[in-house]
């Protein structure tokens, strides 16, 4: 066997555990409807787009849960900084 060849037979297995990988969580009962869709548009987008994309989704959750934490900070802190 070539290394060629032994690169290709690499590269479906990886490929099919990637299958796998999607098959696993859009089958997954636990899994929410949400990332179910997500994983299977994403698997048919460009890879770099859908990074990209990726990327600007994970600052905003991040933001998000930065705006989460300071409100639960106020909430139980007083306008002098103690607690209430």
């Amino acid at each position: 066997m070539s290394e060629t060849q032994q690169g290709y037979g690499s590269l479906e297995q990886q490929l099919k555990a990637l299958e796998n990988s999607v098959q696993t969580i859009t089958t997954d009962p636990a899994a929410s409807h949400w990332l179910k869709r997500a994983v299977t548009e994403l698997w048919e987008r460009d890879v770099v787009d859908a990074l990209n994309d990726l990327d600007v989704l994970r600052d905003l959750l991040e933001a998000k849960h930065q705006t989460h934490v300071l409100t639960l900070k106020r909430m139980v802190m007083s306008d002098n900084g103690t607690r209430h």
